[in-house]
């Protein structure tokens, strides 16, 4: 797959036909190694028509350069004369009798194509022959292509004084090759379970790290062993620094992406005097006043080659080049990490806690996370009083990465220290943090537990923050199991929170008696809003807005309620990554998924759960992707899907309606899909089961009666008819009124599954509708549907078609029916239930059966008394 390479084979069509035309061209085609240039050139030459001769030869990273390499590459693709007379004078060392027939082959009167790889590498002689034809191909029919490394050509290199030679020649074009953006390499990586994120920021969007990687197999970047391929062209580069440019090289790899060169040269002594060396070799590259790797990968390769006894000696003298005090707070976090790589417990203590809660506060939570990580490593011989604070920091720091296993695993640490110190506030308080994290994973029934054990435990305590926390954890476990005891624990946090003047609680706890009233009746939206409102001005911790607006999102996108999805989803997304929330944006990256396939937008959908399923640590946070990406599979009948769901399943607890409503309700869809109506219906049924809360949400409940109406079987008893969601009108039989609230919604396939409910016209609507969005599986559904209302269906419409003077279909003469009182596409596509996009296709089809261009022509042709 060619990405993002598009304009610049244009560009070389381009050239190629003016210099068809005479006009030739030197093309200067440079990029740094692995950019792709060889891909490129493969392709264009690849797309030329046969007329053209295509002549390609290479220079080679050989000690002693070969004299003409590439002449000499390219002698063995003429024709035997061509080059018989070629190699004579080549044998005969003339420059000028070379040039001379090389220049008489060229004004034969053919097209030609020539390519010089890699001249980077070229010897004397070939950048001489550059030269000469520089000058002189603007009156050739030759486009001559000369790829060559930008990241090795230093100011002394013999290319860069060549370059300067021809830079005046008004035939000489450059393009320069740059890596692949971020949304090109997400391409590349759908479905390889690598995440296009941490792909992108390791390789920098270079196209061959980025292959081998993804060609690694699956988790290559979890496991932190690189691919053999991508190490051995690191370590090639840097086979050919001399051995005190090598040493430069390794101690940058130990410093860090970007290190200071006083400072390098403090870690590597004698590091300053062959940095240039290393620059010019392409291996760092300068920025300001630091210097680093191109790629991380790079980097981590670098670092693969250096002996252990070697890099704990560069890390303890980078440890003592920074710790000469004052101690800048910024270093601290180095420090730390230097300490532990050398194996210093006590420089990793001495400097590791203060290191973490600078990047906590800072909002770094994931750079936090990882330095309490490496200090609660060291931390054995430390009071329990001071590790519990770690322990409760690091859970912390996990849980705003996403990373809630890790986190749960510190938080019951704490707890025990806690108890074991006695001090019950403190204890109660990271029960309810446990409990917060358990339902995070997925594990309802013991959040609840666990939550009600914070409460008693605090109420014994008596009034304090940490009561007030409890309750707010509460309201929020209430308010999405349905539990209207979610109001009482609400009310009491909220008159704890003012009696202590702690506007975070007040706010969360209103937030959860919002979100109550919005799952349950669709209520409590403007409440819900204003509190998201409240809580990013009121200058809170960040992670309390987060929440609020995560949620926001995800029960906006639930209720099908797209447009105010779209709104929160932007707004939350710009706030969690703007301060590092990355649990928070991996749910909202989730909304975005089943806003997307909701409107159809596939892509994009399985695209954006992909990115969430990928990302690691997010164990807690896969449910919802899962099925996302489960259903854009189903729908387009591709394979597999079981696995997907499967797993989806195995994560949710049946009780728990909020993640296992839409689980139970993508199987159903799933064995629909693929014609089995039996397990369907079962699948619905089980969801339906497990809906027994009082005051269960209808859009959930809804979505699950549908599979059963679809499938042939009568309302369950839970079923509500007065519940005001589509669902209830497809269900009791109003299919149009279904379709049409679908289709304001802006849910295209949800309409199509209602028109199933209708006349068979409704059901050819729906037909249209599934193939426009490419849901093969669906289609097949109507098709058979469509058959059991009409029989004949075929030869009627052929009849139907023959009956009409010209030759319309009765859906080509609905069409035009409303295009001759003036209605758009869009109010058309509205009207018969169908896309714009097929009301296009009609369209055209119209005006090519009636032999006019315009739609007014078309109405006047089809009813002339108008």
């Amino acid at each position: 797959m060619l990405l993002e390479r598009d304009g610049v084979l244009a560009e070389l069509t381009d050239l190629r036909r003016r210099a068809d035309r005479g006009a030739g061209r030197l093309v200067l085609l440079r990029g740094e190694a692995g950019v792709g240039k060889t891909t490129v050139i493969d392709r264009f030459i690849g797309d030329l028509d046969q007329r053209v001769r295509v002549l390609r030869g290479w220079s080679d990273p050989l000690t002693t350069p070969r004299p003409l390499g590439p002449l000499l590459d390219m002698l063995a693709q003429l024709r035997e004369r061509e080059a018989a007379g070629l190699a004579a004078v080549i044998d005969r060392a003339d420059p000028s009798a070379i040039y001379t027939r090389l220049l008489r082959l060229f004004g034969d009167g053919n097209m030609w194509v020539c390519v010089i790889e890699d001249v980077h590498w070229a010897d004397g002689a070939s950048l001489d022959l550059l030269r000469v034809v520089a000058k002189r191909v603007n009156a050739l029919p030759v486009l001559l292509i000369a790829s060559y490394r930008d990241d090795e050509v230093g100011p002394q290199h013999p290319l860069a004084v060549a370059l300067g030679d021809v830079a005046t020649c008004a035939a000489v074009t450059r393009i320069r090759l740059g890596p692949l953006s971020r949304d090109a390499v997400a391409v590349l990586a759908a479905g390889s379970g690598v995440n296009a994120d941490e792909l992108f920021g390791l390789t920098g969007g270079n196209p061959f790290f980025v292959t081998e990687v993804l060609g690694a197999g699956p988790d290559p970047l979890g496991t932190g062993v690189l691919p053999s391929s991508v190490s051995e062209a690191v370590w090639g580069r840097m086979a050919r620094l001399s051995a005190a440019a090598l040493d430069a090289a390794h101690a940058a790899a130990v410093c860090g992406p970007r290190v200071a060169a006083d400072r390098l040269e403090v870690v590597c002594p004698g590091a300053a005097k062959a940095l240039h060396e290393c620059l010019n070799a392409g291996v760092l590259v300068e920025d300001g006043a630091t210097v680093g790797f191109r790629h991380e990968l790079a980097r981590r390769a670098a670092a693969e080659q250096i002996p252990d006894y070697r890099r704990r000696e560069l890390h303890a003298r980078a440890l003592d080049a920074l710790s000469d005090p004052p101690i800048a707070q910024e270093m601290l976090g180095a420090l730390a990490f230097h300490a532990g790589q050398a194996g210093d417990a006590d420089a990793v203590i001495r400097y590791g806690p203060d290191a973490a809660a600078r990047a906590a506060g800072l909002r770094a939570n994931r750079e936090a996370a990882e330095l309490y990580d490496l200090v609660l490593r060291h931390a054995d011989s430390v009071p329990a009083g001071q590790k519990v604070a770690w322990l409760e920091r690091h859970a912390f720091s996990r849980y705003m990465c996403g990373q809630v296993n890790a986190a749960t695993e510190s938080v019951r640490g704490a707890i025990t220290l806690r108890h074991q110190l006695g001090d019950r506030r403190r204890e109660g308080d990271d029960l309810h943090w446990l409990s917060h994290m358990l339902w995070a994973l997925g594990r309802t029934t013991d959040a609840i537990e666990v939550g009600r054990a914070s409460l008693r435990l605090l109420d014994d305590v008596g009034p304090c923050p940490q009561l007030g926390w409890s309750l707010v954890n509460l309201a929020q476990l209430a308010a999405v199991a349905y539990d209207p005891s979610c109001a009482g624990y609400a009310a009491r946090a909220i008159k704890l929170g003012r009696q202590m003047d702690d506007p975070a609680m007040v706010i969360r706890a209103r937030s959860s008696a919002a979100v109550a009233r919005a799952l349950a009746n669709d209520t409590g939206w403007d409440e819900l809003e204003a509190v998201w409102r409240d809580a990013t001005a009121a200058g809170l911790m960040a992670e309390h807005a987060g929440l609020i607006g995560a949620t926001m999102c995800w029960a906006a996108a639930l209720h099908r309620d797209l447009d105010r999805a779209d709104r929160v989803i932007a707004e939350s997304s710009a706030f969690c990554r703007e301060h590092e929330l990355d649990a928070f944006v991996a749910l909202v990256v989730g909304a975005e998924a089943l806003v997307a396939l909701c409107r159809g937008d596939w892509t994009r959908a399985a695209a954006a759960a992909d990115s969430v399923l990928t990302r690691p640590g997010l164990s807690a946070l896969r449910v919802l992707p899962l099925i996302i990406l489960a259903l854009t599979r189903a729908r387009r009948g591709e394979q597999p899907v079981a696995l997907l769901r499967d797993e989806a399943l195995a994560a949710t607890e049946p009780s728990d309606l909020l993640r296992s409503g839409p689980v139970w309700a993508a199987r159903a869809e799933a064995a629909w899909v693929a014609g089995d109506d039996r397990t369907a219906r079962a699948e619905a049924l089980a969801g339906l089961a497990a809906a027994t809360a009082p005051g269960t949400d209808p859009w959930l409940v809804g979505h699950l009666h549908r599979w059963v109406h679809l499938t042939g079987g009568p309302p369950n008893g839970s079923f509500d008819a007065d519940a005001l969601t589509p669902y209830s009108r497809e269900v009791t039989g109003d299919w149009r009124g279904a379709a049409e609230e679908w289709g304001r919604r802006g849910c295209p396939y949800d309409v199509a599954l209602a028109l199933l409910g209708g006349d068979a016209a409704a059901v050819e609507a729906a037909l249209e509708t599934f193939c426009d969005l490419g849901a093969r599986a669906a289609a097949k559904r109507a098709r058979q549907r469509l058959a059991a209302l009409r029989g004949q269906t075929r030869c009627g419409s052929r009849a139907d078609t023959r009956a009409d003077p010209h030759g319309l279909t009765r859906r080509e003469r609905e069409v035009i029916e409303l295009l001759a009182i003036g209605r758009s596409d869009q109010e058309i596509a509205v009207t018969l239930f169908i896309s714009p996009k097929t009301v296009g296709h009609h369209v055209s089809a119209i005006l090519t059966k009636l032999g006019v261009t315009n739609r007014t022509q078309a109405a006047a042709a089809h009813n002339p008394s108008r």
